[in-house]
């Protein structure tokens, strides 16, 4: 990553998510990770500006005071509403897959936008809710931070720990349920969408390296689920995953589309 050494137009401020407890008043104290990169990657020095973020819809600009290798604080400049954030929010209900793999999804679902994510142990699943520790949790809530720092977030997306696919399939609170299926030959993102703008929460569910069983699929249409086809093509999983996360945006207008 090239990281930019003070802030201009063409290299904005740098991000940083907090938790209530590190905004005081008008002071903010970073963590010691955060202090960490400001001092030893970003080389960043007192008076220097960076961007503060709640992820609860603010976002405030922030002179630096102090920083060190394991202490960097700053003073609130301006508060303003956080940007970056999709009017759609969109869950992916990505079937476990290997480490690297399902650590890729989660980087690069965040920084096209996915609201929340939701690891599904499906019956092909080659990864099973026991390999899913707090430790790996915590990795992966690590990397979406970052990857949300880096795109651009005004939020956090939010990531819960693996359900099964029958616990998962209701998709309570969204309006429509998109499942990709290689079964399925003509129904594209946008047919399952029918042009409706005024849909602002989608569930998107991604099968495992195998796909998807047949009995699967029927009981996700039980509950509303519509199966979805990515074209000719038979994509792989943590491709599926992002494709299907950029079409649903696009096709609601939230990439540059219509």
């Amino acid at each position: 990553t090239a990281y930019c050494l003070q802030s201009t137009a063409n290299c904005p401020m740098h991000r940083f998510f907090i938790t209530p407890d590190q905004l005081r008043g008008l002071l903010v104290h970073f963590d010691g990770e955060q202090a960490h990169q400001m001092r030893r990657v970003l080389r960043l020095r007192p008076g220097d500006r960076v961007v503060a973020l709640d992820g609860q819809g603010s976002q405030y600009d922030v002179a630096l005071e102090e920083v060190s290798n394991s202490r960097a604080a700053g003073r609130v400049v301006a508060q303003t509403a956080a940007t970056g954030e999709p009017r759609v929010r969109l869950t992916l209900f990505q079937s476990l897959l290997q480490r690297d793999k399902f650590e890729w999804v989660l980087q690069k679902g965040t920084e096209i936008g996915v609201a929340a994510f939701v690891p599904v142990i499906t019956r092909r699943s080659l990864v099973r809710e026991g390999d899913v520790g707090e430790n790996k949790l915590a990795r992966w809530r690590r990397i979406i931070k970052e990857a949300a720092e880096q795109s651009g977030r005004g939020a956090l997306p939010s990531l819960v720990g693996p359900l099964p696919f029958a616990a998962a399939l209701p998709a309570p609170g969204h309006d429509r349920a998109l499942i990709a299926w290689e079964g399925e030959a003509q129904r594209t993102v946008r047919d399952a969408l029918g042009g409706v703008r005024d849909v602002t929460n989608v569930a998107l569910f991604i099968g495992p390296e195998g796909g998807y069983e047949a009995e699967e699929i029927d009981e996700a249409a039980s509950h509303g689920a519509v199966s979805i086809s990515f074209g000719r093509r038979i994509l792989r999983t943590e491709t599926a995953a992002v494709v299907g996360a950029a079409l649903v945006l696009y096709e609601l207008g939230e990439m540059g589309g219509a």
